[in-house]
């Protein structure tokens, strides 16, 4: 994660998916993510948003464990 990277805290005053959208900090590949979930079923979107979360925050704890070592 650089520097400029925005870090987006999951809480009822966080931002919204148009604030995320119009943000010039928040990344490409985050917006195509988002505007495609928004077209989606709400709920299977947010099931499949908690998943890939964890299996991302499951690699992120692999690799940095590795780099400790």
């Amino acid at each position: 994660m650089s520097e400029e990277s925005p870090v987006y805290y999951v809480t009822a005053a966080g931002p919204d998916a148009q604030e995320i959208l119009a943000s010039p900090s928040a990344s490409f590949w985050l917006k195509e993510a988002l505007q495609a979930a928004l077209q989606r079923d709400p709920v299977d979107a947010a099931n499949d948003a908690e998943l890939l979360a964890s299996v991302l925050a499951k690699r992120c704890a692999a690799l940095q464990g590795r780099a400790g070592r």
